[in-house]
């Protein structure tokens, strides 16, 4: 049984990347900001951008991608067909479920525009 995020499921090219961040929607929150953009294909996938500006250790640069791919994951089959990049924003740190649920409400927020 494979419990990962599927190669479908992830924004692999810059010029997809490039793509979402031309003409995407953003929405921001406190430790978070996502850029989506509609998709018409069959399932939503997920680009994680995470940079050493904000995050300078790896420790932490790899928790915030832990967080969101886990969050995609569980919640992709509520989500419709969107492109979403993830971006990490300096803040704090604070646990885990904190994260997942802001990066939830901005996933909601960001497809609701």
């Amino acid at each position: 049984m494979f419990f990962g995020l599927a190669r479908e499921a992830k924004i692999l090219k810059s010029s997809e990347y490039t793509h979402v961040f031309k003409g995407g929607t953003l929405a921001r929150g406190k430790h978070w900001q996502v850029i989506a953009k509609p998709l018409k294909a069959s399932k939503p996938r997920l680009g994680l951008a995470i940079s050493k500006k904000v995050h300078r250790l790896a420790v932490d640069r790899n928790r915030f991608k832990r967080v969101a791919r886990e969050t995609f994951r569980l919640q992709q089959q509520h989500l419709d067909n969107w492109d979403f990049v993830v971006m990490a924003r300096k803040s704090k740190p604070v646990k885990n479920p904190v994260l997942s649920a802001e990066l939830l409400d901005l996933f909601k927020k960001v497809t609701k525009k």
